[in-house]
Formats: C-alpha cells, sequence, structure tokens
C-alpha cells in the first residue's frame, strides 16, 4: 500500500485550528503552548521513525506513528494525520513497510508547512 497522495489535502484544518483557538478564550497562549509542544515532539518522533525503520520491530514503529496520528488529529494537521492513518493501517494489516522508509522526508516538509500555516494564529 502506498503512501497516499496529498495534493488535495489541506496543510492545516482551520476549523480545528479555530476550535483549539478559541476553548480557551481567557487564555489566548493555549494554542501557543500546543503548538510548541507538537513543532518539538514532530523531529524527535521522525527521528525515533528514521531508526526504527530499518530495525523492522513494527510493534514500536506502529507506537511511534500512532503517536504522530493522535498528536497531528488533536492540532489540525490534516496531511500528517492521513499519512499517519495509512502508515499506522500498514502496520496493523501486515503490510509490506518498504513504503514507510521515504516516510520520513515527508513528514519532515509536512510539519515545516503546518508550522508556517500554524503562525497566522499564533500571538
Amino acid at each position: 500500500m502506498p503512501l497516499p497522495d496529498l495534493t488535495n489535502i489541506v496543510c492545516l484544518n482551520r476549523e480545528r485550528v479555530v476550535e483549539l483557538v478559541e476553548q480557551a478564550p481567557h487564555d489566548k497562549t493555549l494554542f501557543s503552548r500546543l503548538n510548541t509542544i507538537f513543532e518539538a515532539e514532530g523531529p524527535e518522533l521522525i527521528a525515533e521513525l528514521e531508526k526504527l525503520l530499518p530495525e523492522g520491530n513494527r510493534s514500536e514503529i506502529h507506537d511511534t506513528i500512532h503517536k504522530m496520528k493522535g498528536s497531528s488529529a488533536a492540532m489540525g494537521a490534516s496531511r500528517i494525520y492521513l499519512l499517519a492513518s495509512v502508515a499506522v493501517d500498514m502496520c496493523d494489516d501486515d503490510e509490506s513497510l518498504d513504503d514507510l522508509f521515504a516516510l520520513p522526508a515527508i513528514l519532515e516538509k509536512e510539519y515545516a508547512s503546518y508550522g508556517e500555516e500554524a503562525k497566522q494564529f499564533l500571538d
């Protein structure tokens, strides 16, 4: 199963981000704090994935990608979420993991793109 085409997928789900921003109207820094965590976590998870893929430990690969899936859903990072969802399914379905070797480079680009788009919501 190949990784999905992201061409027609928005990078940042505005509705989800606005929901986060408005969730704490008296705390304008909530989204900023969550975004800081998300942006710091991304490279760490990507590095972990790069280490795990050659080892082939499907369970640990799954767990690392699943963390990305959860945090990207929470932050409205649509492309990262889609990539992580497909990758988790690949791990669950005993699919070949060969297609996942391209994932870290794609994720680096997508985390950077999300960061750029998220700036408009940061104070």
